[in-house]
């Protein structure tokens, strides 16, 4: 269980952070992700898992502004991450069964020295010839590691250059950036994989999206919400 909520996060801040990066031709619009594969070496991780498939993360962009909102277990886990460049403004709402967690910061501070200085040893490999058609766009593969973070972690993302996009907000993955905006995109290690894959794409904007009611939130910083999805073990 420990291990299933700590997952929770890792999703949280990659399926957030991809997507906040979005800068499409268009000024402003949406894409919708969906968790359309997940297999497990553990059958009963695998089991747990199986509550994720076909849960969707909305990806919201407006010029300076960038938000996700996803809702996973049917409603019992929803995180929006929300982002304001010209405010250098950073926040992320999790709520967790009832537990209300919400990280304020500054976008420039989102990222700490260490997480820096690991985010360099990012790889990507581009391979142009394996190529996807994706709502209409084509893409092609590019494969992430980075040893420093986890030795045994792929992602394998498909991604078009016809929607342009900036991977330097990418939670731990600042200083990378991406050729274009990722369509679909795989995290793999030993033990599971899980993809996700863009099921709409908009041209249009829910301004009142962006307005969040922070009533009943606990306030925190990003290493204590780290620290906290790790001991969700307790639920």
């Amino acid at each position: 269980m420990k291990q299933f909520f700590s997952l929770f996060g890792l999703i949280a801040l990659l399926t957030a952070s991809y997507g906040l990066s979005a800068q499409k031709t268009l000024e402003k619009g949406s894409l919708t992700m969906e968790i359309t594969k997940i297999s497990a070496e553990d059958p009963q991780m695998e089991m747990g898992l199986s509550a994720l498939k076909g849960s969707q993360t909305e990806m919201i962009f407006d010029q300076d502004k960038y938000m996700t909102i996803s809702s996973m277990m049917g409603g019992m886990v929803n995180t929006k991450v929300r982002i304001n460049k010209k405010e250098n403004a950073f926040d992320l709402f999790m709520d967790a069964m009832g537990n209300k967690m919400w990280v304020e910061s500054k976008l420039d501070e989102s990222q700490t020295p260490e997480e820096a200085a690991i985010a360099k040893h990012t790889k990507i490999v581009y391979d142009k010839n394996d190529t996807k058609e994706i709502l209409g766009y084509k893409c092609y593969k590019a494969t992430i590691t980075n040893p420093e973070m986890d030795k045994d972690m792929e992602i394998i993302a498909y991604v078009t250059p016809d929607i342009k996009a900036s991977g330097n907000m990418m939670q731990g993955f600042q200083s990378v950036s991406l050729d274009g905006l990722h369509m679909e995109f795989t995290m793999k290690n030993p033990q599971f994989s899980m993809t996700f894959r863009a099921v709409d794409i908009k041209d249009t904007v829910d301004e009142s999206k962006f307005n969040i009611d922070t009533k009943g939130y606990k306030k925190m910083t990003m290493e204590e919400f780290k620290n906290s999805m790790g001991n969700m073990g307790g639920f």
